[in-house]
């Protein structure tokens, strides 16, 4: 016991400070009152003697029993931290939108956002286009329910598709996975589009249905929610540069990367495996930059 009080006393004396990245010490372990203090096999005693002395030493040693009695039993009462937050269980969801992934202005009309784009990209197509976001939102859908972000990839830019991918690997560590049964798409629409100086941004809102529930991975069972159909609804935002252009063979959203045209093959920052280009970095084509829930929380 004395051994272990030497150091908190030299630390009450004023020796060490503690820096964020990295413990750093300085100073001594001096005390004042007539005495110096005393090193010995690394440790720093305090000089006391007689009987008051003894008596001082005896309640400094009670007090520090109490303290770390009373440290322990919060660190008891601490709540266990999940492996993985209840907040994140159903669909995925993106409330930290990345900044450079703006919805479109409120005031822009639609069909005046859609002209600007076609006035630099006359082969834009709005039902095309519609089309590929289907087969996007199919692709998303698909590689979180099983568990493959490899699969998002190919459609989100850098930002959202991070965040994807965290809840996925949460999903895994906790030994679950979220199902989603049965799933259409109701309508999809856009509701906002613009085109600036630096970027095309289209916004689509998805009225879909499933079921959504989770499964423990090894049992198979169903943990969390049940087989009923519930409808919901996203605003999934698109964007590319406005330098970019609609391709004659198709871009990322029909899996073909945008820069050289070989069929769409990335690793995991985006890169095109044949021509090395960063083409979900939406200076190429669109990517996936945003995801906002409008209506249908999961329970």
């Amino acid at each position: 016991m004395t051994a272990f009080l030497g150091p908190l006393l030299a630390r009450a004396g004023g020796g060490h400070s503690f820096g964020g990245g990295g413990s750093t010490s300085s100073g001594g372990g001096s005390f004042g009152g007539g005495g110096s203090g005393i090193g010995h096999g690394g440790f720093f005693f305090l000089p006391i003697g007689g009987v008051g002395g003894g008596v001082v030493f005896f309640l400094i040693i009670v007090a520090v029993i109490v303290l770390i009695g009373a440290a322990a039993a919060r660190r008891r009462s601490l709540p266990v931290q999940p492996p993985f937050p209840d907040e994140h269980l159903g669909r995925p969801t993106f409330p930290s939108p990345p900044e450079e992934a703006s919805m479109p202005p409120a005031h822009n009309e639609v069909s005046d956002g859609l002209a600007a784009i076609q006035a630099h990209d006359p082969d834009f197509d709005r039902d095309a286009f519609i089309a590929s976001c289907e087969r996007a939102f199919f692709t998303v859908q698909e590689a979180w329910t099983d568990q493959k972000p490899e699969m998002s990839r190919q459609v989100m830019a850098d930002g959202i598709w991070q965040q994807h991918r965290v809840q996925i690997e949460g999903y895994q560590r906790s030994g679950k996975r979220n199902v989603l049964e049965d799933l259409s798409i109701g309508a999809a629409t856009i509701v906002g589009a613009t085109s600036d100086q630096s970027k095309d941004t289209i916004a689509i809102r998805f009225l879909a249905a499933c079921a959504d529930y989770d499964v423990d991975v090894n049992s198979g069972k169903r943990v969390r929610g049940d087989k009923s159909v519930d409808q919901w609804s996203e605003d999934w935002v698109f964007q590319r540069s406005s330098s970019a252009t609609t391709k004659a063979d198709g871009g990322t959203m029909q899996r073909r990367c945008p820069n050289c045209g070989a069929p769409l093959d990335l690793d995991l920052a985006g890169v095109c495996h044949y021509c090395k280009a960063p083409v979900m970095s939406g200076s190429y084509d669109w990517v996936l930059a945003r995801i906002d829930q409008v209506m249908g929380q999961a329970v």
